[in-house]
């Protein structure tokens, strides 16, 4: 398979130190870029090693999945998930949270460290075990740097470099790596009651913020104030009903839904069963052959609706889902560019993908409008609309 235009002008960036972090949009083919260079990698040392960290199982899975088309099983240790390697062989995949298992046996000088989803090692006990003298390292994520706090700068830089690649939606759907796709952006208003509530934890928030020269996160009255008001528009009535009226009234061949929370997924997804729709759950609260069963079922048709909070976001290729709804009100920046990516993977029979957000206050307003101007500027289709009441 040949090296897609964005991969070919990546290479040679990462190959000249063989170090640093490859930005790269979900569905953009990170995955085959890094195995790319872990083969040329190989070919010029073949007496060095290759260590993959992924963060979930979905990924050790499609990683392997990845390799053994190129690789055979003996030269391919699997760590995590239930399986411990006994040895550790040419190339070792593992999750983040089994590395601790093997990580002394690991000669880093003579490794190529590679990472997927980089921004998830930016935590102290996970940057202590990855601080080390790697021989090459390879940073991949559609969202390296982190959002809520600088450990981008601290930890995940300093194990593995600059990003010195960028590839996002816009770059990707002109080169048509991605499908096109349009943006909803659905008002669920608040009840009556809900927005009195609104408004006076906002009035207690600046009055808060005043009393203390500014927004202090450290101060805890202020940051309950604004918890509490976050808690009250993720809870708010109308979101279920209005992302139900939307999925009815916008037809797809079939839905991933992100909820707030399992509560809301629950609520949901019975919901839209009621209405006809044949909807699945896929959260920790299923075991492993539950998820596994409503996964399969989604993907062969039987589910035309799958409904999660965070399980889909990292580490799931969805290609045949042509719809993505954001029910939660939480969902950061990264979160919602990894969710994103869920249904933006071409296929034979998709034209394109509409990706809904339901919101339901001023704050998740003007974060959503500056994302959508952005996007409206390089000609993506972009609609607002609001629940009739």
């Amino acid at each position: 398979m040949k090296l897609r235009e964005w991969q070919e002008k990546a290479f040679p960036l990462w190959w000249a130190k063989k170090r640093g972090i490859i930005k790269v949009v979900t569905g953009g083919g990170k995955t085959f870029f890094a195995i790319h260079c872990l083969k040329k990698y190989l070919e010029e040392s073949p007496k060095k090693s290759i260590l993959i960290v992924v963060p979930s199982i979905a990924l050790l899975d499609q990683w392997y999945e990845g390799l053994s088309q190129h690789f055979n099983d003996k030269e391919i240790s699997l760590n995590g998930g239930g399986e411990q390697a006994a040895s550790i062989k040419k190339i070792c995949i593992t999750t983040i949270d089994s590395l601790k298992n093997i990580i002394q046996e690991i000669v880093a000088e003579e490794t190529l460290l590679i990472v997927d989803e980089c921004h998830k090692i930016g935590t102290e006990k996970r940057g202590e075990m990855l601080t080390n003298k790697w021989h090459a390292t390879l940073g991949l994520s559609a969202t390296p740097e982190r959002d809520y706090d600088d450990n981008f700068y601290i930890i995940i830089k300093k194990i593995l470099g600059d990003i010195i690649f960028d590839y996002d939606y816009i770059d990707a759907r002109e080169d048509e790596v991605i499908v096109n796709f349009k943006l909803l952006y659905g008002y669920a208003a608040l009840l009556p009651d809900e927005e009195d509530q609104y408004k006076k934890f906002t009035k207690s928030i600046q009055r808060r913020a005043a009393t203390i020269g500014g927004q202090d996160m450290n101060d805890y009255p202020l940051k309950m104030l604004i918890f509490n008001r976050a808690r009250l528009v993720k809870n708010s009535k109308n979101r279920i009903p209005y992302g139900l009226e939307l999925i009815q009234k916008y037809k797809r061949e079939s839905w991933i839904v992100f909820t707030e929370n399992k509560k809301q997924a629950k609520e949901f997804n019975n919901v839209i069963n009621k209405k006809g729709f044949k909807s699945g759950i896929y959260n920790t609260d299923l075991n492993d052959d539950e998820r596994q069963e409503n996964l399969d079922a989604f993907k062969s048709g039987q589910l035309n609706v799958l409904v999660s909070c965070t399980a889909l976001d990292e580490g799931f290729d969805m290609p045949e889902a042509d719809g993505a709804m954001i029910l939660s009100a939480s969902s950061s920046k990264r979160q919602r560019i990894q969710r994103m990516g869920r249904v933006l993977r071409i296929t034979a029979n998709k034209e394109n993908a509409l990706i809904v957000t339901v919101y339901s206050s001023k704050t998740e307003y003007e974060k959503l409008r500056e994302e959508s101007n952005r996007y409206k500027l390089e000609g993506v289709p972009v609609k607002w609309q609001q629940m009739t009441l």
